[in-house]
């Protein structure tokens, strides 16, 4: 009995060995012409001189419309905002299915309106890097360009062991701050290849003024985002936003 158990764990060690060394190359694999419906759960703390919550929930349809050997260029449509926005005195619902109610409403429906009535291009290398992106006739504060960069990691050029690590630059020109993330592939699930990430963001001063964790679960054949948690704290002109970012593909 002895012998067993000691062959068992001499097998399981071997196993988990081989899994720890197995190397895999991420590069995106999208299903020509598959709509992949996504939502995405945005949380918003923002202490300052006006305090405001702010909870969003948006909805698209994303289609991968031409893939080639080095690029994979996606077209989004929206199909549903909503918002519960608590600033004090003033507190706005609004929720892009339903027909305006009051004048708060209408105001918020004339701002999403463009954001829902145009297609979003975003062209990415195999990478998963955004390239490029063209919202036409959607203006700046309707959309958050960060949002669309958030939803993917920058793969690195090379394979890939559990435990193995890389980085990553992103810009948040709406705040007129950059991140430097740390990416590690965790571990394979059942659902998918997951990442765990860790951020520093800085002022264009470089000064640090926040930090950010979560994780990324990839796809197993297409290996873009199935779902997402991403917590941020950044502290500029004099505001604290905490904030948390939930990407899901829904059924």
């Amino acid at each position: 009995m002895k012998k067993f158990f000691t062959t068992l764990f001499v097998a399981s060690t071997i196993v988990l060995s081989a899994q720890a060394q197995e190397k895999i190359t991420f590069k995106l694999n999208p299903e020509k012409g598959k709509v992949i419906p996504i939502e995405m759960i945005m949380k918003s703390d923002i202490e300052g001189a006006q305090n405001m919550i702010m909870d969003m929930s948006m909805r698209m349809n994303m289609t991968a419309i031409e893939v080639t050997e080095t690029e994979a260029k996606y077209e989004a449509r929206y199909t549903q905002v909503k918002t519960d926005i608590n600033a004090g005195i003033v507190t706005i619902s609004y929720d892009s299915s339903k027909e305006p109610s009051n004048q708060m409403e209408e105001m918020m429906a004339t701002q999403m309106k463009p954001l829902l009535d145009n297609t979003l291009s975003i062209t990415m290398d195999r990478n998963a890097k955004v390239l490029e992106m063209d919202f036409p006739n959607v203006p700046d504060e309707a959309f958050d360009r960060s949002s669309i960069q958030g939803m993917s990691i920058a793969f690195p050029d090379r394979p890939l062991s559990v435990g193995d690590s890389w980085q990553n630059e992103i810009s948040l020109a709406q705040l007129g701050a950059k991140g430097k993330n740390t990416n590690t592939f965790a571990e394979k699930t059942a659902e998918g290849y997951k990442i765990n990430v860790e951020g520093t963001y800085t002022d264009n001063t470089g000064a640090t003024i926040g930090t950010s964790t979560g994780y990324y679960i990839l796809h197993p054949k297409t290996f873009f985002t199935t779902h997402s948690v991403v917590n941020t704290v950044i502290e500029i002109q004099g505001n604290k936003i905490s904030s948390s970012i939930e990407l899901k593909e829904i059924n």
